[in-house]
This record gives structure tokens, sequence and C-alpha cells, in this order.
């Protein structure tokens, strides 16, 4: 292209080029922008009107819908304020995002600004350590899909999922229970999926990858192990306790404390109250497993990545 631009730009006076040249690199630099999720941002906005002005209900349902991908069972983090009627449809949904920090004291529901939209970014970016770029200003509802799918591809780049693949005592290679170890999070914690009909270990352990993956989480590291050492990778000394502290569907009684000795029920979601639920997040009470036991257990865990990079995954921001 050098030599087109060269002949283009002969006739023509140097401030006028330095002004060309500036665009183009803007336009380079915006179409640079990755963008992912679009497609399922899109699906979350009612009846699909894209071009119409952007409120803040629409934000905060689209952040909601951006969220859930990459925290899915992400508990409330403080007591939502949310001024919203008790009937109104979207109540239940905003509050969430609401207890998840995400709506500054300034959000509206009929209105929307650009702070308060970058706001709105900038803490969910923030959960990663990440800053931006944020949103340059306020459109329609498509301009929020497609600032949030630059958003989501920020936080797709740098989030650590680890897959834990946990198999039946028998060495069958049927599939006990599959997690994924999500510390690199504003809320640290296990995430554990129901086992789906015809998943399973037969394979290789990367077949069952994509069903823990969406357009926002690649997961590509995994541990696998008999289920009884899975469980002691967070249940390693007698004292410890496991909490349900969240659910998708939700179900009433949480958070849940796992009796001992029954966490391999809660794995395989046969533990009464999560009847309903496809994922849940676990989090765990009591002394941490010290680095000597967690090499120990390692020895009995196969894996796709290094010992070094384990500890890692293990990292919280």
């Amino acid at each position: 292209l050098q030599p087109l631009l060269t002949v283009r730009l002969a006739g023509m006076s140097r401030p006028i080029v330095r002004a060309l040249l500036a665009l183009l690199a803007l336009a380079g630099a915006s179409l640079s922008l990755a963008q992912v999720c679009q497609e399922e941002l899109v699906s979350s906005v009612e009846g699909g009107q894209l071009d119409r002005p952007a409120t803040g209900l629409d934000a905060a349902l689209l952040m909601h819908a951006a969220v859930s991908l990459v925290e899915p069972a992400l508990p409330a983090m403080m007591v939502p304020n949310v001024s919203l009627p008790e009937d109104h449809p979207d109540r239940a949904v905003v509050r969430q995002v609401a207890g998840w920090g995400l709506l500054p004291n300034t959000w509206a529901a009929d209105g929307l600004d650009a702070q308060t939209w970058q706001q709105m970014n900038r803490r969910f970016l923030r959960w990663y350590k990440q800053d931006g770029p944020l949103p340059s200003d306020v459109g329609t509802v498509g301009d929020l899909v497609e600032d949030l799918a630059v958003t989501l591809a920020k936080v797709s780049e740098v989030v650590r999922p680890a897959a834990l693949l946990a198999e039946d005592q028998d060495g069958g290679g049927e599939l006990s229970f599959m997690a994924i170890i999500w510390n690199w999070t504003v809320y640290p914690r296990l995430l554990v999926f129901r086992p789906q009909r015809g998943v399973d270990l037969h394979g290789a352990p990367r077949d069952v990858l994509p069903h823990l993956s969406n357009c926002a989480v690649h997961v590509s590291a995994y541990l696998t192990a008999p289920e009884e050492t899975a469980r002691d990778l967070f249940l390693a000394h007698n004292d410890s306790r496991m909490y349900v502290v969240a659910t998708e569907p939700q179900v009433d009684g949480l958070p849940l404390e796992v009796p001992a000795g029954d966490e391999l029920d809660a794995f395989a979601f046969t533990l009464q109250g999560l009847g309903r639920a496809d994922v849940y997040a676990a989090v765990f009470d009591g002394p941490e497993v010290g680095f000597a036991t967690l090499i120990g257990l390692l020895s009995r865990v196969k894996t796709n990545v290094s010992p070094v990079s384990i500890m890692s995954y293990l990292q919280t921001p």
C-alpha cells in the first residue's frame, strides 16, 4: 500500500497529509480492537432492537449477560440498592448487577451517560487487573454491544481457567465431576458443572474442555485425577468445610454448608438442595492446602501444564 499512498498524497499540502495519516491511523486502531461474544450479547437484547438509543436498563442487562459468560454462579459482593419498582420484570437481574458492584451511583434505568457506562466497564475490567480500552461515548444499544464485546475480548485474554476432571474410583473412564478452578477473579471459587450425558474420560481429557468453554472463556489447561484425590485438593484437612455460595439457576437456602463426608455427593449434584442447579460455586473454609501437600497430591494428578504453571492458576488478582 505504501507506493499507492505516496502517489495519492504527493500533491497535497503537509497539514492535509498529516491529518489524513492521523485519520488512517485511528481507523486502523479501531479495526484492531478485538471483539468477542457479539452474537451472545445481541441475543440478550429484547426484540433484537439495536438501533434505538441506549438506556441504563439496556446497559445493566447487557452487563449481566457479559458477566454471566465469564463468571457463572457469581455471588453478590454487596447489598444492592436499585431504584426499580418491585414489580419491574428486570428488577432481579438489575439487582444482581448492582450486587456485583457494577452499577455506579449515577446509574438510572431510563438514561445513560458516557461516564456511567465507562465506569461500569472499568469496574468489570478491574476484576482482572485491566484498565481498558473504555467506551468513548454512549449511542445505540448496538454501540453498547460493541463496547462490551471489546471489554470481553480484553477479559478473555487474561482469565486463567483450569479444568478439574475427576474420574470414578474404578478408573473406567467415567466422569465423576467436572469443574473449573476459578481463582483469577474478583471472587475466587470452584465452579462445579453438572455432568453431561455422553461426556466422559474414555478419550483424551482435552475432548471435555469445549463443554466448559464459551466465546469468552477458553479452557485449555486441565488436571485429571481419581475423585478422592480431586476432592483432597480442597479438603485435605479433616476440619475443612465446603460451602455452596451460588448456583445457576438460583436455588433457595444459600449459602449451603455441605456436611462433612458428603462432598462427593455435592460434586455429583445428588446432594439435597442442588436438584435444579446446572452449575454452582463452591468455597472452602479451613486450613489451606500447603505447598508440600499440594505437590504430594499432584503426583496422583495427570495434567497438561507444569507444576509452576499450576501455581499461576491458583493465584488471585
